[in-house]
């Protein structure tokens, strides 16, 4: 037998060789561990969520939704008792409010440097066209018309929908404009009356049919 001893020590010295490798591998990475204080850091990514809950939480109402909150509760008539919710945008240069009696929602746009009783008018406002729209009959708003002096004048402005920015109209010299805006002040501490229908009234409350 003639057996191969170069084959032999060449096998013998691989697995010597690999042996040795692990060997310093496994050294190198306790090293590693022990540098970096004994196990893995978080990542920034596990650490994101609540880093970015606490900066969301931190900020608050906007601007605008605060101004409106707090004219809001200027307001002496509860949205809630028509079934309607009040919501805050930024201003726009075509209108102020509007309403959307399907989905029951007030839309009031506030532009920086609102006096918070304007925003509380525009949201009177809306809410008297909402309080037209539930419970008021043909016949008081023909009575409302004469109260004010204008028995012949149109309640709409030439529709029944309240979207008058949709056709660029104002609603200020028609019925539901004026009741509105009498409305707004009898619900809101402005100094505002923008009806062009008839004077100010001196008790703008007493010309607000009460509900059936």
């Amino acid at each position: 037998m003639n057996p191969n001893p170069t084959l032999s020590v060449g096998v013998g010295g691989r697995s010597l060789l690999a042996v040795a490798v692990a060997i310093v591998l496994t050294l190198g990475l306790i090293g590693v561990m022990r540098v970096g204080g004994g196990g893995a850091r978080p990542t920034a990514a596990s650490t994101a969520p609540a880093a970015g809950g606490a900066i969301a939480s931190a900020q608050g109402p906007s601007p605008v939704v605060l101004t409106g909150q707090q004219a809001m509760g200027l307001v002496s008539f509860d949205p809630s008792l028509l079934g309607y919710h009040v919501g805050f945008r930024t201003g726009r240069k075509d209108i102020r409010a509007q309403i959307d009696r399907d989905l029951r929602k007030i839309t009031v746009y506030v532009s920086p440097g609102d006096a918070l009783h304007r925003v509380a008018h525009d949201i009177a406002h809306e809410l008297g066209h909402a309080y037209d729209a539930r419970y008021l009959t043909p016949v008081a708003r023909d009575r409302y018309l004469q109260a004010r002096g204008r028995p012949s004048a149109n309640w709409f402005p030439g529709f029944q929908a309240a979207d008058y920015t949709a056709l660029a109209l104002s609603d200020y010299g028609t019925g539901a404009g004026d009741f509105a805006e009498v409305f707004a002040l009898c619900h809101a501490p402005s100094p505002e009356f923008r009806s062009t229908l008839a004077p100010e009234p001196s008790d703008p409350c007493s010309l607000i049919p009460k509900p059936a």
